[in-house]
């Protein structure tokens, strides 16, 4: 059995769990299936807080640069030539695909890096001033350096995911806090409801 797997798992993905479990190679794939659990327990999280900072700031950007923000030179120039870059192939995979580009869409197409980069400093002035009016759920003490770096944990921790990589080394119950204070920090209602969603901190105290 453990041999099968292991061909369609692959004996590098496998050996970070069997080193961790001294070499037992049913514990590996206990500890492999528990991994996969707790990854996909963090989904609910991730998922909200990515969607959560997509639309706030796409709300800014329809205030500031109209229904059409993707078009519109003023928001393309300040991006500069990469974020260009990247809201043009973002378009064009939509018009690839034969659909309309429209803001739902845009908002879709564009990573969770990209909505991340919209909190670097160089969109304060524009974008971000007062930042008390923008996120009026963000504790006043905190800054927009906060939110970017936050932010960035949480990708990480969602790239990784993604990806199938081993989390079960990391702090789980540090990641599992990052993400809830993130969401609510951007909305302290959808915090308090996905909350009850979410199987992380059970599946912690049944880790192998």
């Amino acid at each position: 059995m453990t041999s099968d797997l292991e061909k369609v798992i692959s004996t590098d993905r496998l050996e970070t769990y069997r080193v961790a479990v001294g070499f037992d190679g049913e514990r590996a794939l206990r500890l492999y299936a528990w991994n996969m659990k707790v990854s996909a327990a963090f989904l609910p999280l991730l998922s909200s807080a990515e969607i959560c900072l997509r639309n706030l700031i796409v709300a800014r950007l329809t205030e500031v640069y109209g229904p059409d923000w993707w078009q519109s030179q003023a928001f393309l120039s300040l991006l500069g030539s990469k974020g260009k870059g990247i809201v043009k192939r973002a378009e064009g995979v939509l018009a690839q695909r034969r659909t309309a580009p429209e803001s739902g869409r845009m908002t879709a197409e564009l990573s969770f890096g990209f909505w991340e980069n919209m909190l670097l400093p160089k969109y304060q002035h524009d974008l971000w001033t007062p930042l008390a009016l923008r996120f009026p759920d963000l504790p006043s003490s905190l800054t927009q350096d906060d939110m970017y770096r936050l932010c960035g944990t949480v990708r990480e921790l969602r790239n990784r995911i993604s990806h199938h990589e081993p989390i079960f080394r990391r702090n789980i119950s540090r990641d599992y806090a990052n993400c809830l204070e993130l969401i609510a920090w951007l909305s302290p209602a959808k915090a308090n409801w996905v909350k009850p969603h979410c199987d992380v901190m059970r599946l912690l105290r049944q880790k192998p």
